[in-house]
Formats: structure tokens, C-alpha cells, sequence
């Protein structure tokens, strides 16, 4: 194969190119959703994010936000380069790995012409670009987020190994990649930890090598040794690394008087001398082995001490600051994620399992915190009985459904055909969940998406019309989803709807096999490569029912894996037929045959779904948000959506900094709460009144309601003041004992609450217009209709009892959909846009779902219409995918309200002009009919614009129409999976027919209802 290292470097490059291009061309300009904005944010700046951390990957993005050159609105593109740029890369160390895999192939074989050297390179070019446009990985390679890099360490690692075989043999320092590989993993783990799992995989390669006489038991041994390789970096090295700086700096400091970071600065010289003094003595002794092992555990070490950076940065107290791991013993807990609590995994409890009766809680872990006076470590929280502990009895081996949340609960009886849920689960109950669902559903779904096809971008929870794949094949889509002919028009035109014809897994498949019998061992350690990258990350994170989000992103080591075999696939091929076309041309015409019928229909299909070129949504609603609010604003979030962008246009872009975002999910943390104590930026410290002694870890995470009459009689109702003394109180008649006495909890023994409203500081401050006065309140009293109180809750509760209403205070409107959602304060909630504002009037009666407070139109409408910006959702080539399009329909809704409102008050011109601009912004093209359209269609009726309410009702009912005649094909179970939908579809065309009843026809007989005689027509034959 004469210039076969020149081909194989220039077609790489080549490949690199193509990769590169295409993620630049699709990659988004700013901010995403999801934890987008707070990689962004915390990259630019340098500060600390969610556990376990990504420090590297936030140093890197620190570099490449270099590139913006100051402007603040260019930071996120560069951060986003970074992802695109790790992705190529990948894709060039992709199609470096399957050449050479390919070589090996071909030199088993006995070849080494140029026909062989193009199936070669040939190989390369499918299997790399089918990876180049699969959807997770082109999913994760345009936007700043962690999977990106975390597959370019994947794919370096599997490469290196690939060097070191190659070179073993006749280069002396030839382990010098092995020295690499550890430098590569521990190094990752600043990015995330999915590289680890490569391990078992590189053992096999090293094995295959080292020993030539393979037996069953040597095989099993090396299996086994990589397994426990992982098991050592993953659970040894790291956290014992952190445990014993840790417990050196406790006894150096609080056993021998020295001072803070005494442990710490002790603790790293111990370890440099230690691996001075071993290599120093493997070379005195000739322990070649001693030597390598010495070095290479030294620069997983030394990899992994990018995470110093976090302490760096925690310690000079940042904006975001999560977990606030200052040192050596909060760093092992912001490594394990203790934040977010532990799960099962291959032994522990179910749903359903009992507490020990005798001993049902055991002591877990203290914490400790630096006490500056006293010049030690104190403990905190001794953490005495506050871990659950099982009864033996309902416990098992490898436990699928664990999580005793209700709703979680709920489908685990759903999906595992649970009927008697009081039972200990049976071993069939439990496999059938993990088959079913985390197997099934949360990965082979998530691998056939990439290789067979997909139905749209929904997320799917088992619906037949959601999330689904397909393959563009009528008979196996019919068999699997019911009938693919007649769809709605916002199905059948879904930018997701991706067809493959299961043309790269059928290659992959084959290239699977023909690797299995041509070189069993490569194909070993691709298979290990395969399953620990997927299914074994589906065993580790044990998965409940159901993910706030899809989690392909997280499995797609082993879809890099699969692209392999799509690549030697072309190998196989070219093989089988070499005995007629043994040609360089031949070679060339089945090369570009498969690229074209594979990575080819792949980027076709995919290109419209995956680029977000001029997509500006998620910067623009999170300024919304803000916009939202008035000067000095507290506002009150809840998820991921509606915190992170803001996080970002703020630490960023430097917008709206005066108003205080508060994270309700985060605030039942003792560090967070600290945050919002001080200023940032232009907001002022939220006024909690609590001291860190009253809010911290262990103390008052849970009040439980107790009615005690000699407390106070039932259904007393105490100043808001005297409910926050008795909440701060550490007296012991706030306490009841539980368990035997083993612990004891807070309770409050009122629900109802009474805040006095200072009437002079709400005029002083405006929080009302002065047309207003008299219907300012003189007490705002909250009923608490529940049995406990989070933290969180008592914070909001401070925050209230202390208010002088100088600052506003708002809750964004995605908080939740209840009462109990906003602190039963719903009834004194002012809507001014994507917020509503808490002010001392009452507004409305309590409300319904996703319906709260009263509009201000005068406010919202000038937010709506000229401050809102919409991120270019309304053209027709920038993409939305579900996340967008769900976002954005809240906007459908308050637009509405506003509408309505405006309508009451006789501004119906203005109504009307809303509305418009609504249908401008979220055209029916990108946005199809669903619930939220009937406020907009109601708003032009109640404004008069009849004529354009009925072209939305008639366009209505065209898509229902066609839902219904969709859904009416469907038979037997497949119908009866459907039927929910299908009544919605009918539902909806009633609620149609009322509206033109009640507006337009003021009458109450549907006879005389056009919209009712197309709704018989259409459900004529219909049966539920």
C-alpha cells in the first residue's frame, strides 16, 4: 500500500474538514437551553458549576471566549466553537481508528495493494461521516455543553491504544502511550467521566497483544482486570485522592494547632515524594512495569488537577458558586454529587421497601466547616440517623425501580404490570422495567434513532405518535406504530421525521459480523468499547420513569463505537466481492456508493433538524424573563429553562444585572442561600433574615404541621412575624420527638398566616399606581394547605414576613401549575409578562392551571410589544425543535391573557394588535394548533375581530380533521394507545363549535354551528 500513511492523513483530513464545516454551518450563535447557559457562563468567567464539575472544559472555554475580543454577545458562539471544533476532531480521530483497524484487517488478509489501501480509507470516510451526521452526537457537537469534549477524550483514548499496538513491537518507548492514555483520562475527568469506560476496551487491546496463546481463562482474567482497572480509577484513585487530603487537613489542623490548607499543602508533597521516590527506585531496580504503572497513575493525578481550579475559584466567593467547594472536604462531596442524593445500583431498595423497624435510620456522614475564630474544623451537621436504612428483608440484587416518588411510582406499576404494589417486586417485575424501559425505551430507541430512523423530535413516553424511531419502511413502521399514511401536516412535516431505511445499522450490522469472524479479538475489544460506552451506563444510572429530558446524549460512546463497524462494513463488502471486482475503481465505486446511501441520506435528512444557524430563542426568552420584572427585581425560578439562559444573558451578556435571580429548587441548600445573601453585580442581597446557623445543612431542611390547642387553637391565624420567630426558635417546644426518640424534628403548629402590608412604603416605592390606593390591603393573609415545609418554603416565608416592599418580587410563570406551586399567594399575583409580580391587592380569586393573577395591561402589553424580542423563531428556516417550540407556546398564553384583558377593558383595537403580532411571531406553519390556541382565538372574539377568529377556527379544524382521520385508522391495541389523543382531537372540535356558539352565533343550539356539523362529519363512524 504504497503512500498509504500520505492518503490516510490527507482523506482524514479531509473527513476533519468535511465534520468541521458542517457543525460551523448548524451551530448555534448564543445561548441554549437546558445547562447551555450555565456552562457558558460559568466558562467565560470562571466559576463553579453543577457537581461533579467540568473545570477543563470551563479553562478551555475561558480560551476560546478569548476570540470574541470583548464583545460579551459573541462569547457563547466561541464557547460553542469549542464543542464543534472537539466534535471534528473526533471525527478525525474516528476515521484514524477505523483505517487502522482496517490495516489490520487487510494485513490478517495478506493484502497490501491499492484496491485494499482505498477499501481502507474508504472504510474511514463512511464509518466516520455516518457518525459525522448521526443526531445525538450532531446534537451535542453545536452547542457549549460537555459531550462534545467528552467524546474527543473517548476517541483520542481509543486511538492512542491503537498507536501503542501498532508500535509496540519495534519503537523501545513505544508505551509512551499508555502514559498518554492515563494523562487523557484523568484529564477527562474535568470534562465528564464517560471516558473511563473506555478502560475494558484498551485492556483487551493490550492483552491481545501481550499474550498470543489466548485460553478461556486468560480471557476471563483480562476481562476482568479491565473491569477493575475502571473500578480502581473511578472509585479508588479520585475520591481516595480527595478523601485523604481531606483527612490529613482535619488531623493536621484540629489534631497539631497548624493552619487551614496545613493538610492540603502537606498532603501534595507527600504525594510528589512518594512518585519521586518510585521511579527513582524502579530505576534503580530495573522494575520496568513499576515504572510505567508509577507514571501513568502520576498523570492521571496530574490530569484530574484541573479541579484545583475549582477551589481556586469557589474560594473567591463568584456569583455562581454551586456547592461552595472550598477545600479538600467540600470537594469530595462536590465530586460524589452528594447534593444529589445516591441510588442503587446492583443492590439496595425498591419502591416499595420498608425501614428497619427497630433501627430505621442509621448516622451518615458529618460535615465539617472551618470555624475562622477558633482556627479549626467544627462539625456542622453530625448527620446523627439521618440516612434511611432498610429492612434486609425488602432489599435485592440489581433494584430497577427504586425511586418512591409518587409519580415515579405511578409508572412503575404502569410499565412493569405491577397490581399489588405492597409485594416485594418479583425478579420478572424487575427485569421487565429494565428491558422494557431503561433498555428499551432510554437506550435501543435512543440507537435506532441514530441508525434506523426517527419519528419526529417529541419526547416520547410510550405514545405511539411521540419520540419513536422509525425507518421509512411502510411494513415495519406499520407493524410497530400503526398506519404512517394520511398524517396531520405538522406530523408528516416535522424537521425531525428522519428516515434511513435502516441502511447504516443493516452496514453496521454486517460490518459487526464480518469483523467477529475476520479478527475476533479487535472485535472484542470494539464490542467492550460498545457495551460499557451504552449499557452499562444505562445500568449505572438506573433511570426512572420518566427523564425531565431525552438522554440520548449520554450513550453515545457506544453509537461511536457501532459507526466503526458502519465503516468496516465497506471493508466487508469490498472483501466478498474481490474475486470479480478486484479493481481501485471498483473499490471507489462501492466507497462512494455506501457514502452516499449511508452518511449521504443521513446528512440530508438530518441538515434541517440539527441546524440552529440564526437561532436566538433561548438568549431572547430568558431576556424576556427579565423584562419581565421591575428595577431591583427578586424573581423566583424553578427548572433548568427558566434559570440557566438568565444565568447566562446576565453573567455574560451583562443584561437586566439588577434583578436578583432566585433558583427555588436551589434554595433548599444551605450554600446557596449564602449566595443570595450577598450582592452581585448591580442586585442588592436578598433580605433573608435567617442566620447560617438557622438555615444550615441538617437544620430545619423539613417543618412537619403538628396541631398542638395548648400551641394554638385550630385554626388560628398568627402574624407572619410571630410564625418566623417560632420557625427560628431553638426552644425545645418547637421540637417533637420521633423514632423511638432517635430524632427529633421541628413542626409549626399553624397554617394560616397573616403579613400586615405597610401601605406609606408601598406608595413610596410605586409597587401600585396611586389610582390604586384603596384597594391597597391592610394585611394579606396566606393559607398554607400542606403538611410540611421545605426549606425553601421558609425562606420564601422570611422573605415575605421581612418584606418593605422596596424591592419587587416576582415568580416566573413556569414555576408550576398550582396553588401550592406559589406559595398560595396566587390570589395577589399582578401578570406583567413571562412573571407575575406579588403585590398587596388582591387581584383574583384562586386560579387554574397555568392561570393566575390578574393581566396589567398598561405593564405587560408595553413588555410584550416592544420590549420582548423573539430570537428569530418566526422565520421559516431557523429550526425549533420541541424545547423551543414548548418554551415558546407560554407566550401563546400570555399573549391571550393580555388579549382578554385589554377586551374587558374596551381596548379592543389594542387587543387585536396583540394578537396580531402573537400570529406574526408563532406563525401556524411552525407552531401547530393545540390547547393554548383557544385564548388567542377567544381573544379575537371577545375584541371583535370575528373574521380573523374564525380563519383560525376553520384552520383549527382542518388539522383536527385530519388528526381524527389519522387516529380513526388505527385498530385494536394500537387504537386503544391512541384513544387519549383522539379524544382531545374531539374534545377540541367541541370547544370549537362552543365558541362560535357563544361569540359569534350567541346562541346555545349546535345545530346552527358550521364548526359542529364538520365536527359530525369528521367523527361519523368514530367509536372511542
Amino acid at each position: 500500500m504504497e503512500n498509504y500513511k500520505k492518503w490516510n492523513d490527507i482523506v482524514g483530513w479531509a473527513v476533519f474538514g468535511i465534520a468541521l464545516l458542517t457543525y460551523m454551518l448548524t451551530l448555534e450563535p448564543t445561548v441554549s437551553f437546558w445547562d447551555c447557559g450555565e456552562y457558558i457562563a460559568t466558562s467565560v468567567k470562571l466559576q463553579v458549576g453543577h457537581p461533579p464539575g467540568a473545570p477543563l472544559f470551563q479553562l478551555l472555554g475561558a480560551v476560546m471566549a478569548i476570540f470574541a475580543f470583548g464583545d460579551w454577545t459573541q462569547m457563547a458562539f466561541w464557547v460553542n466553537t469549542l464543542s464543534a471544533l472537539s466534535s471534528a476532531f473526533t471525527i478525525l480521530f474516528l476515521f484514524w481508528t477505523i483505517t487502522a483497524l482496517g490495516r489490520k484487517l487487510a494485513e490478517s488478509l495478506g493484502r497490501n495493494d491499492q484496491t485494499t489501501m482505498i477499501a481502507i480509507l474508504g472504510s474511514g470516510v463512511v464509518g466516520s461521516l455516518a457518525y459525522t451526521f448521526s443526531d445525538s452526537f450532531w446534537f451535542s457537537a453545536v452547542e457549549g455543553e460537555v459531550y462534545a469534549m467528552s467524546s474527543f477524550f473517548t476517541a483520542i483514548a481509543f486511538w492512542a491504544i491503537l498507536k501503542w499496538e501498532r508500535e509496540v513491537d519495534w519503537n523501545p518507548r513505544a508505551d509512551r502511550w499508555l502514559i498518554l492514555i492515563a494523562f487523557l483520562v484523568g484529564l477527562s475527568v474535568g470534562v465528564h467521566i464517560l471516558v473511563f469506560l473506555t478502560v475494558p476496551a484498551i485492556t483487551m487491546i493490550y492483552f491481545f497483544k501481550k499474550y498470543q496463546k489466548i485460553t478461556t481463562l486468560n480471557f476471563l482474567v483480562a476481562n476482568a482486570i479491565g473491569v477493575g482497572i475502571l473500578g480502581v480509577i473511578f472509585v479508588v484513585i479520585i475520591p481516595f485522592l480527595l478523601r485523604l487530603y481531606g483527612f490529613m487537613e482535619i488531623t493536621l489542623v484540629n489534631t497539631f494547632g497548624l493552619p487551614f490548607d496545613s493538610g492540603t499543602i502537606f498532603t501534595t508533597l507527600l504525594l510528589v515524594g512518594i512518585f519521586v521516590w518510585s521511579l527513582w527506585y524502579a530505576k534503580q531496580k530495573g522494575y520496568y512495569y513499576m515504572h510505567v504503572i508509577s507514571l501513568s497513575i502520576f498523570y492521571i493525578i496530574l490530569g484530574y488537577s484541573s479541579f484545583l481550579t475549582l477551589a481556586i475559584r469557589s474560594n473567591a466567593n463568584p456569583p455562581i458558586d454551586e456547592n461552595n467547594p472550598e477545600d479538600a472536604l467540600s470537594l469530595l462531596a462536590y465530586y460524589k454529587r452528594e447534593q444529589y442524593g445516591d441510588f442503587p445500583i446492583l443492590y439496595g431498595q425498591y419502591f416499595n421497601s420498608q425501614l428497619d423497624r427497630n433501627n430505621p435510620f442509621k448516622d451518615g456522614k458529618p460535615i465539617y466547616v472551618r470555624d475562622e475564630e477558633a482556627g479549626r474544623y467544627v462539625i456542622s451537621y453530625d448527620a446523627k440517623y439521618s440516612e434511611r436504612n432498610w429492612d434486609k428483608s425488602t432489599i435485592g440484587f440489581f433494584p430497577r425501580m427504586w425511586s418512591d416518588d409518587p409519580e415515579h411510582i405511578e409508572n412503575y406499576k404502569r410499565l412493569a404490570n405491577i397490581r399489588n404494589p405492597e409485594k416485594k417486586l418479583t425478579v420478572g417485575q424487575n427485569l421487565k422495567f429494565f428491558f422494557d424501559y431503561q433498555l428499551g425505551h432510554m437506550y435501543w430507541r435512543y440507537f435506532m434513532w441514530n441508525f434506523a430512523g426517527r419519528q419526529n423530535d417529541d419526547q416520547g413516553r410510550y405514545e405511539l405518535t411521540k419520540g419513536n424511531w422509525i425507518s421509512g419502511i411502510p411494513f415495519i413502521d406499520n407493524i410497530r406504530l400503526g398506519p404512517q399514511k394520511n398524517l396531520p401536516d405538522y406530523m408528516k412535516n416535522n424537521k425531525a421525521r428522519n428516515k434511513y431505511y435502516l441502511l447504516p445499522l443493516l452496514l453496521g450490522i454486517f460490518g459487526l459480523w464480518y469483523h467477529f469472524k475476520k479478527n475476533p479479538k479487535d472485535a472484542w475489544a470494539v464490542f467492550l468499547f460498545f457495551f460499557f460506552t451504552g449499557v452499562a451506563v444505562i445500568v449505572y444510572t438506573n433511570q426512572k420513569p420518566f427523564e425531565p429530558r431525552e438522554r440520548d446524549y449520554a450513550v453515545v460512546g457506544s453509537f461511536y463505537a457501532y459507526a466503526m463497524w458502519i465503516g468496516l462494513g465497506v471493508f466487508g463488502i469490498l472483501d466478498l466481492l474481490r474475486e470479480k471486482f478486484n479493481k481501485p475503481v471498483h473499490a471507489l465505486a462501492v466507497s462512494a456508493l455506501c457514502t452516499l446511501l449511508v452518511p449521504g441520506i443521513m446528512a440530508k435528512e438530518n441538515w434541517d433538524d440539527h441546524s440552529r444557524a440564526n437561532r436566538y430563542t433561548a438568549r431572547d426568552i430568558a431576556k424576556a424573563y427579565l423584562d419581565s420584572c421591575a428595577p431591583n427585581a427578586i424573581l423566583f425560578t424553578n427548572g433548568d429553562n427558566d434559570t440557566f439562559p438568565l444565568w447566562y444573558v446576565q453573567e455574560v451578556e451583562g443584561y437586566r444585572t439588577d434583578v436578583r435571580v432566585v433558583n427555588l429548587s436551589l434554595l433548599n441548600t444551605d450554600w446557596y442561600i449564602d449566595q443570595m445573601k450577598r450582592k452581585a453585580y448591580d442586585s442588592d442581597p436578598v433580605p433573608f433574615s435567617l442566620e447560617w446557623n438557622q438555615y444550615k445543612q441538617g437544620t430545619r431542611d423539613v417543618l412537619y404541621y403538628q396541631q398542638r390547642p395548648n400551641v394554638a387553637p385550630a385554626n388560628a391565624r398568627w402574624m407572619a412575624e410571630d410564625f418566623m420567630k417560632w420557625i427560628k426558635s431553638d426552644d425545645p417546644i418547637t421540637r417533637f420527638q420521633a423514632y423511638g426518640g432517635k430524632r427529633e424534628f421541628q413542626y409549626y403548629p399553624v397554617k394560616r398566616l397573616r403579613f400586615p402590608v405597610d401601605k406609606e412604603a408601598v406608595l413610596r416605592n410605586k409597587v401600585v399606581r396611586q389610582s390604586d390606593t384603596a384597594k391597597i390591603l391592610d394585611y394579606i393573609d396566606v393559607d398554607l394547605d400542606m403538611d410540611y415545609l421545605a426549606k425553601r418554603d421558609i425562606m420564601v416565608l422570611d422573605l415575605l414576613a421581612n418584606n418593605d416592599w422596596s424591592r419587587p418580587i416576582y415568580f416566573s410563570i413556569t414555576v408550576g401549575s398550582t396553588d401550592r406551586s406559589y406559595f398560595f399567594l396566587t390570589e395577589y399575583f399582578r401578570l406583567e409578562g413571562l412573571a407575575y409580580r406579588f403585590v398587596p391587592m388582591k387581584m383574583a380569586d384562586k386560579g387554574q392551571r397555568f392561570e393566575f393573577g390578574k393581566v396589567d395591561t398598561e405593564i405587560m402589553y408595553n413588555n410584550l410589544m416592544n420590549k420582548f424580542q423573539f430570537g428569530n423563531m418566526e422565520l421559516p428556516d431557523v429550526y425549533l425543535d420541541e424545547t423551543n417550540r414548548r418554551l415558546s407556546f407560554n407566550f401563546r398564553n400570555i399573549y391571550a391573557r393580555l388579549a382578554s384583558e385589554l377586551a374587558a377593558e374596551g381596548q379592543n383595537e389594542k387587543a387585536i394588535k396583540a394578537l396580531d403580532f402573537c400570529m406574526e411571531k408563532m406563525p401556524i406553519e411552525k407552531f401547530e394548533f393545540n390547547y393554548f390556541m383557544f385564548g388567542i382565538i377567544e381573544g379575537y372574539l371577545k375584541a371583535g375581530a370575528n373574521d380573523k377568529a374564525l380563519d383560525l377556527m376553520n384552520k383549527f379544524a382542518d388539522q383536527l380533521d385530519q388528526e381524527i382521520r389519522y387516529f380513526n385508522q388505527f385498530k385494536g391495541s394500537k387504537r386503544k394507545a391512541i384513544s387519549q389523543e383522539l379524544q382531545n382531537s374531539l374534545q377540541f372540535y367541541r370547544f370549537l363549535a362552543q365558541l362560535e356558539l357563544q361569540y359569534i352565533l350567541k346562541s346555545n343550539d349546535f345545530s346552527q354551528s358550521q364548526l359542529y356539523k364538520r365536527f359530525e362529519q369528521a367523527s361519523a363512524g368514530v367509536v372511542i
